[in-house]
């Protein structure tokens, strides 16, 4: 078993109900949904960014495709026309 330490931290009202609900949704205690919160946050600290191809957004990448070369220059010309 894990050698706990008690300590205290500072919620706003509405942040501590909220949290209090969720906890009885999940049939957990709000301890153990702080220690889980906590433990994501530092485990994905150390980590580096997700590669390209297995980021859900790259699969779209290329989907639309377009005969438009020089879209950043002349975005507002594709977007209004000619004035």
């Amino acid at each position: 078993m894990p050698d706990y330490i008690t300590t205290n931290i500072r919620l706003p009202r509405e942040l501590l109900r909220a949290l209090k609900h969720k906890a009885v949704e999940e049939n957990k205690s709000v301890s153990q949904l702080v220690r889980e919160a906590v433990f994501k946050l530092i485990a994905h600290k150390g980590k580096k960014n997700i590669p390209a191809e297995k980021d859900p957004l790259h699969k779209i990448v290329g989907m639309a495709k377009t005969s438009i070369k020089n879209g950043s220059a002349s975005h507002d010309l594709y977007l209004y026309g000619k004035k």
